[in-house]
């Protein structure tokens, strides 16, 4: 696909016929896009430039000789200790992809490798959202559920680890300690 018809199609899981394009084709084109909104932001170069920052008040902390190095330094710390917090979360009840991606995302505000992970994940979801809204609904279904049941797969374990917890309702308590294998917490 040439480069006028990629930004044509931008944004779109189907070509100018109306046919379900490639997943390949689709995901080339979001890696291309990023790539271009990674130049156009960092230039050649590739650097986070302190004097372009959008944001004042962390424009007016980076550049700033004595307090740009510290904050650079406290944004380090603060993404790891989230990253570190929320691998164990991730088998366990609670939002373990979602804190190890808020301290990517921190990091990525000072640490250009840090934002090319970012502007990677952003890609590969767009790529993966445009395709599958391409998709008729006899083959969204079977991917509805493989997702529901992979998800109730990760309830199931997390509760075998953790056990039912005692705060939740009576109803659903009981209804969960039926399950073979589970306990009370």
């Amino acid at each position: 696909m040439d480069v006028d018809t990629a930004a044509e199609h931008a944004g779109q899981g189907k070509d100018g016929q109306g046919r379900r394009r490639s997943y390949r084709d689709i995901r080339r084109e979001q890696h291309a896009i990023v790539r271009q909104e990674l130049l156009d932001r960092f230039g050649n170069d590739g650097r986070i430039d302190p004097h372009e920052d959008p944001v004042a008040w962390r424009r007016a902390i980076r550049t700033h000789p004595v307090t740009g190095p510290v904050y650079r330094i406290v944004i380090a710390i603060l993404g790891l200790a989230l990253i570190i917090a929320g691998i164990p979360m991730i088998p366990l009840i609670g939002p373990g992809w979602a804190v190890i991606f808020i301290g990517l995302f921190l990091w990525s505000t000072e640490f250009l490798w840090a934002r090319r992970v970012t502007q990677f994940v952003k890609a590969e979801v767009k790529a993966f959202d445009q395709y599958v809204r391409a998709l008729p609904w006899k083959a969204k279904i079977p991917m509805l559920l493989l997702s529901a049941a992979f998800g109730w797969f990760c309830f199931y374990l997390a509760l075998l680890v953790t056990g039912v917890p005692g705060w939740a309702p009576d109803q659903v308590e009981e209804l969960l300690l039926q399950v073979p294998g589970l306990r009370a917490a």
